[in-house]
């Protein structure tokens, strides 16, 4: 990987007097660290989920919407967050958004009682939202074109990375010390990465293009409009959507599947499931840019021809891991639903940056973001946890589609907080994942067009994934 042009023609739009240190490989190494850290916290929370629902007495159902309250805020925010990410200064929001987000994590340890904890992971969005949205825009004005498919490749390794990590963490220490004293591991390292991300060189928005942006080329609100014009990004965003709507019900009720429908202790799931997930996701973000890398050669709609074709592949083998009864060949299953789930980040991450001029990389992120987890990770946990306890009733059970389940082998299971049939729950997963393929498909034909209009408007040109040796 080549470094990033040493003179940049645009001027650095951060004019704050916080000195700054490093260059582009600085600020990557910090931010590839707080997105590490940020899905630590997220699956040591799905990690401890079966020990916190015993302790607070929570259901499926609002264990989901507990689940989700993080997620509301989180995406409720990402607008406000990339008006502000488009106009302020990219360091004090990522100092600021880790900062909070390490409160936050620790304040989980003291709830007492579902609405304290509610509090807490509400509160967790805020800060989530303010590094979430401004650390991919910040990447994507640090490195050229040419280069940006690999760095948001290695980025998003801290997805895999921090979710071995946290279930790791959670099962371990949870079941050595309790749930508590999990989040106060996870969140004490978040403040030196909130101090390290001040020191961060902004280079400017639009610096990798050779673009000058100033606070004249910043649109207002009503220009934002025009992102839902774009027929690549809506399509994009909406198969990103469906991946993180079967990823999230993963992420919120893996460990608890694993617990409660195959018999495995909380620290034998939570390592079992971070493992996969480490191993299966470097591979999958792997597989993704080798792949994209060759097809780019021949195409110009690799990333989501690449996108399509590792969601309907993932379809049977998540179905799989759910169905099949023998622990071994399910977890086999959920090893190549994982990787070829991740395999789809880097790439599509990398379309929105292709397909949105450089003054609206912000906003950009900021209305995907919204968008892929309003249908997607918030929506799963509780949708999941619903069906989960409907079809865990005997009146649903006993039904002629409660037969029909219990013959696939969802049948239901009796838990302190009354049946549950998770089972039935996480087969929902199969048809969202269908429809996202058939999205990304659809996307893939127009992104050559829309990615040379985003050219022409200041963005970037894609035909640098061919060189992203």
């Amino acid at each position: 990987m080549q470094s990033p042009p040493a003179n940049s023609p645009s001027p650095p739009a951060d004019t704050s007097r916080i000195p700054t240190y490093g260059g582009a490989y600085f600020a990557l190494g910090t931010l590839f660290s707080m997105n590490l850290l940020n899905y630590v916290d997220r699956y040591v929370f799905n990690a401890v989920g079966d020990l916190i629902q015993k302790d607070l007495k929570i259901n499926d159902f609002r264990w989901g919407i507990l689940a989700g309250a993080f997620m509301v805020v989180y995406t409720i925010a990402s607008p406000i967050v990339g008006y502000v990410g488009d106009r302020y200064s990219r360091r004090i929001l990522l100092g600021f958004g880790v900062g909070l987000w390490s409160v936050a994590t620790v304040g989980t340890a003291f709830s007492t009682d579902y609405w304290h904890m509610f509090f807490w992971r509400a509160i967790l969005g805020i800060g989530e939202a303010s590094y979430g949205i401004v650390a991919p825009a910040l990447l994507a004005d640090l490195f050229p074109p040419k280069q940006r498919g690999r760095v948001m490749g290695f980025f998003y390794l801290a997805l895999p990375l921090g979710g071995a990590l946290g279930y790791g963490i959670g099962g371990v220490i949870g079941a050595w010390q309790g749930w508590r004293a999990a989040f106060w591991v996870v969140g004490l390292p978040g403040l030196i990465a909130a101090v390290a991300g001040l020191l961060i060189r902004d280079p400017g928005r639009g610096a990798s293009e050779g673009k000058t942006v100033t606070k004249d080329d910043r649109p207002g609100f009503a220009q934002y409009i025009t992102l839902f014009k774009n027929r690549t990004f809506l399509l994009n965003t909406a198969g990103l959507a469906s991946v993180t709507f079967s990823t999230g019900a993963l992420a919120v009720f893996g460990a608890t599947f694993f617990q409660r429908v195959r018999g495995m202790s909380p620290k034998g799931a939570g390592l079992s499931i971070g493992i996969l997930s480490a191993v299966g996701g470097i591979l999958g973000i792997g597989l993704g840019i080798g792949v994209c890398d060759w097809l780019a050669k021949r195409t110009k709609r690799s990333y989501l021809i690449w996108a399509c074709f590792a969601v309907f592949v993932s379809v049977p083998f998540g179905l799989g891991a759910v169905l099949i009864s023998e622990r071994i060949a399910s977890f086999i299953c959920l090893f190549i639903a994982m990787t070829m789930l991740s395999s789809v980040l880097g790439p599509c991450n990398t379309v929105t940056a292709n397909v949105v001029p450089a003054a609206q990389r912000a906003v950009g992120y900021a209305t995907s973001i919204f968008l892929l987890h309003l249908f997607g990770d918030i929506s799963s946990p509780i949708v999941i946890g619903f069906i989960s306890d409907l079809f865990g009733s005997p009146a649903w059970a006993n039904s002629s589609t409660g037969h029909f389940l219990a013959s696939l082998g969802a049948v239901p299971i009796v838990t302190k907080t009354g049946p549950t049939n998770l089972t039935a729950g996480l087969l929902a997963m199969g048809p969202t994942l269908l429809l996202g393929g058939f999205l990304f498909w659809l996307g893939s034909q127009s992104l050559p067009k829309d990615t040379d209009h985003a050219q022409s408007q200041g963005g970037a040109d894609d035909s640098g994934a061919v060189m992203m040796h």
